[in-house]
């Protein structure tokens, strides 16, 4: 009974360090937004093409990301949400994530009365939600915000 205990407590303290393993490769990755560009707009919306870097920080693993889901805002207005795919991340590589989004001019149009108002020549974008990562234990989300001041 006491070899059964302690295989029992060895298979758990093994499975617990994995755990740590697998949330330390998540959470080692790195996330900035390239560029926030209009590619068309009309009338009534804006259609706006994203790109966030996603840098593997770890040496060893591959960062498998499933799925990402959340909010973009501009000037801490929320404009509109934002997902992308799967995307696998090599040891100390990058890759880059795209997201093409259509915005309703009524949403980004107080955005711009803001800025001619305040005499401003910057755009704040905020990008803020959750990464899935695959991992050996499941799906682990971590919870991100991505911040990026642009001068016009």
């Amino acid at each position: 009974m006491k070899k059964l205990l302690t295989i029992f407590c060895a298979l758990l303290f093994a499975s617990a360090c994995s755990t740590v393993q697998e949330m330390k490769q998540a959470v080692n990755c790195r996330y900035e937004i390239r560029s926030a560009q209009v590619s068309d707009f009309s009338l009534s919306d804006i259609n706006l093409d994203v790109k966030v870097a996603i840098s593997n920080m770890d040496k060893q693993q591959t960062a498998k990301l499933n799925r990402f889901d959340g909010n973009l805002y501009i000037n801490d207005n929320e404009v509109s949400a934002i997902s992308f795919g799967a995307y696998e991340i090599a040891p100390s590589d990058t890759e880059i994530a795209k997201a093409s989004l259509t915005i309703p001019f009524a949403k980004v149009g107080k955005n711009l009365i803001g800025l001619v108002t305040a005499n401003s020549i910057s755009v704040d974008y905020k990008i803020k939600g959750t990464m899935y990562f695959d991992t050996a234990l499941g799906e682990i989300p971590m919870p991100v915000v991505i911040t990026q001041k642009k001068d016009m």
